[in-house]
Parts: structure tokens; sequence; C-alpha cells
């Protein structure tokens, strides 16, 4: 079975530096959905071997389940085609470390079976507003993202639900901010990311946010995850434990969006 692995977890696994304690994989062959700002919709353009500004590489899982074993923890993003539920089962069921899984709305019984797998952390690609979401063509209804949320953490427990949210796709900051106090209420947490455009995406000609707005909503989010104004703390990338997703809003050459916590491990 072939999944592509992140530049730096490629990186990590053939050269032996490490400088993330996450390995990122991303499930092959693109996605049916047809949101305007993923370079993995099939409906655009964009270079399938992106996702965000990150490159990715093909790889066979069984040729690197070991090495990916060794990280402290494995995140896959899946994309929704025929039969992707059970490929996402038989990926996790292949690596021996704790696991992070982000989808869109699945079954229970999915989720479930993903919690056996050794899956103990779950991410939801709810990206944006409801007021933002047929702008953006996001799939199906707003509600139902709720909905899983709930059923999720259920499953998972409060706290180890994380919400994809991101920020810049056009959505009022009002709705954004009354968005993640919703979702905290009901036991989530939040994962932001910084709007970046992609070549070859419906919106690759829109602007990032500017950072300052973007520091504020990281602020607004750090205080309804922790209860206490973090200053500068907020700023780190929010996400499952030991999730770091360095230079994945941002090019390191410049300012920084989520500012990872790397240690680099030989």
């Amino acid at each position: 079975m072939e999944v592509l692995l992140s530049a730096g977890t490629y990186y990590a696994i053939t050269k032996g530096t490490y400088y993330s304690e996450t390995a990122y994989a991303l499930m092959k062959g693109g996605c049916v959905n047809q949101c305007k700002f993923c370079s993995q919709s099939l409906s655009n353009n964009a270079d399938k071997s992106y996702l965000s500004r990150v490159k990715w590489y093909s790889v066979s899982l069984e040729a690197v389940k070991e090495k990916l074993s060794t990280f402290k923890r494995f995140c896959l993003q899946t994309v929704v085609k025929p039969g992707f539920e059970d490929e996402v089962v038989k990926i996790v069921s292949e690596v021996q470390t704790r696991k992070s899984v982000t989808t869109v709305p699945i079954s229970t019984e999915y989720l479930k079976l993903l919690k056996e797998r050794g899956v103990d952390y779950l991410g939801v690609g709810m990206d944006t507003t409801e007021g933002n979401w047929e702008n953006v063509a996001k799939p199906g209804k707003f509600s139902d993202y709720l909905d899983f949320v709930k059923r999720a953490i259920q499953v998972f427990g409060k706290g180890k639900v994380y919400v994809h949210l991101v920020y810049g796709l056009g959505e009022r900051e009002d709705e954004f901010v009354e968005l993640m106090k919703h979702l905290y209420s009901l036991g989530a947490e939040v994962a932001l990311f910084a709007f970046t455009p992609v070549k070859g995406t419906p919106m690759e000609s829109r602007p990032p946010p500017r950072l300052e707005d973007y520091r504020r909503i990281q602020r607004i989010r750090f205080s309804l995850s922790h209860g206490f104004d973090g200053g500068d703390l907020s700023y780190l990338t929010s996400g499952c434990p030991s999730c770091d997703r360095p230079f994945y809003n941002e090019d390191p050459r410049g300012k920084l969006y989520n500012i990872p916590i790397m240690v680099k491990r030989e």
C-alpha cells in the first residue's frame, strides 16, 4: 500500500535526522470533494503532491512502517474516495505508535474501529463557519459536521477531538470566534490553520490573513482552551500532542503563523 509522507517526515526516515516528533502521512489518490482552497480536490488542477505549501512523497507503507513507528505520533490526513474508510483502518493498523486521524464525518462504527486500532486523537476537517460554508464549497451540511464532532467526543472523550479551522477563508471574524466558543463548550479542541493560497485552486489569488489578525485569533483560542491569556505561548502550533506542523502555513524564511516546537534528534 502506498501513502504520501510530508517532506519533513520523508527526510527524517531517509536521512536519519528528525526535527519533529510527529510523522505526517496523507492518503493517495486525491479527493472527490470540491473545497475551493484545497490542492487535493480532483476538481482543480493543483499539484496533488502538495497539501497547503508542503511537498509530499509517495512511499510503500510496508517499507517504512517500522521507521514511522519510532515517532511519538503518527498523523494521517484522509482524502475522500471510494473505500477510504477501510483504507484508513488498514494504514493505522500498520503503524505501532500513538495515532491521530483527520477526517470528514464517518460512521460511529468506524470511529470505534479506529480507536480499537490505536487511534487516540481525532481531527475533524470542518475548516470554516456555517456562514462561509457554501462560499468555499464544503461538502454536506455544516450541521452534519457538528453532529460528527459530538459523536467523536462520545467515542474518544473530551479534549481528544481537534476540529481543524482555517482562518482567512472569507469568514466573518465574530462568527469564527463564536464557533470556537461553541466547539469548546462541547468538549472539543481547536487546531488553528492560516489560509495558504495554493496554485491551481480556485482560491489561489486570495491573500493569506494578516499576521496581526491571526495572532488575535490565536490568543482567543488559547484562552478558550486553557482559561487564561497565554501571551506568546498562544502562537505555538495548536493540535494533538506532539503536533507541530512545521512550515505548513508559511515560508520558513518569513514570519511564522504557527510556531513549531522543533527538537533535533539523530
